[in-house]
């Protein structure tokens, strides 16, 4: 039994039914978590902004035009989300360092395992090429769904993945050697 396509739940929600919303959840969440934790870097941050992400996006899903973009549309409103908290945390930061001099230390990312380290090389690339690692190969989207979600044609979205790919590799080699 095949799954409805985004259009097809969107179109139920806004006609009532709101447990295909849950299916739509189902579908992105953990994309948008993704999202979300490299903007924050914190899961419980993390978390709640996805929850943020979805709840703006039902509150707003009578102004999609076009349903079936929710995936990239609801990516979107992660991205803002995300800005929106990095400010506000800036905001907070310098409040918090008015007066004092701040102390360098070295990244705390270092000291976690191969998993966290992995991430924070992944959080390091330019977005596009962040989201479609993301999607394709942490998410387990198909190329097709993933090349939908970013907007990109096929083509478009092989050369984005191929350059993040090897992006990753430079940045792991460099890891490597600042290890040894």
């Amino acid at each position: 039994m095949s799954q409805p396509d985004d259009k097809a739940l969107v179109k139920a929600v806004l006609a009532g039914h709101h447990a295909a919303y849950a299916q739509l959840y189902d579908r992105y969440a953990p994309l948008v978590r993704a999202i979300c934790h490299d903007h924050t870097r914190h899961l419980a941050d993390a978390q709640d902004l996805a929850q943020d992400v979805f709840l703006r996006a039902y509150e707003r899903l009578h102004s999609l035009r076009n349903p079936d973009r929710f995936g990239r549309w609801l990516v979107g409103i992660a991205r803002l989300r995300c800005r929106e908290w990095q400010r506000q945390k800036h905001r907070e930061q310098r409040k918090r360092q008015a007066g004092q001099a701040a102390t360098a230390t070295g990244p705390a990312w270092q000291n976690d395992g191969p998993l966290e380290q992995l991430r924070h090389l992944v959080a390091q690339l330019p977005g596009k090429e962040r989201l479609a690692l993301h999607a394709f190969y942490l998410q387990g989207h198909s190329a097709e769904d993933a090349r939908r979600i970013m907007g990109l044609s096929r083509s478009g979205f092989y050369r984005v993945l191929q350059r993040g790919r090897k992006r990753l590799e430079v940045l792991m080699a460099r890891e490597r050697e600042d290890i040894r």
